[in-house]
């Protein structure tokens, strides 16, 4: 239970909420699925990851390194991409890399795994520049997943 002080606006943003909980104008229905859509779109920034080229250092979003990553995973023969995830440390360094993936029956699953691996780091290279970290550093940790194995090329 949140406690409020008289004054601080609590009593005047509780009264709002009471007032318009039971309001529902009429037109909500014909407008909801468009707003829905539009809160499912909206922007959200996302976190920089710092790469490096002979110019110094610079900062990609990682929504724009997870799309190459996608695009280039989706190389790989008979394999899909289902996620991507980054992870970053101090300083905005990447850390790890997990692509999860869908593969074909029959697939030989660890060849597909080290397949998307070298996609990946050369990718990381291409987006992010040569990976050179300090000696402290630790160097990014790519790990593949399988989460799912299908029987048609067309559930890929």
């Amino acid at each position: 239970m949140v406690r409020r002080r008289p004054g601080d606006g609590a009593d005047l943003l509780a009264e709002a909420t009471s007032v318009l909980r039971r309001h529902t104008p009429d037109g909500w229905s014909a407008v909801r699925g468009d707003l829905l859509d539009l809160a499912r779109r909206a922007h959200r920034a996302s976190a920089p990851v710092r790469g490096r080229h002979e110019h110094g250092d610079f900062l990609v979003a990682t929504d724009v390194l997870v799309g190459a990553l996608r695009r280039s995973v989706g190389s790989v023969p008979d394999v899909a991409v289902t996620a991507v995830h980054c992870a970053s440390g101090r300083d905005a360094a990447l850390t790890g890399v997990t692509v999860e993936i869908t593969a074909l029956f029959g697939t030989h699953l660890p060849t597909a795994g080290e397949a998307a691996r070298a996609v990946v780091r050369a990718t990381l290279v291409e987006v992010l520049g040569e990976l050179s970290p300090p000696a402290e550093q630790v160097l990014v940790h790519v790990h593949v997943h399988v989460g799912d194995v299908v029987a048609r090329r067309t559930d890929l």
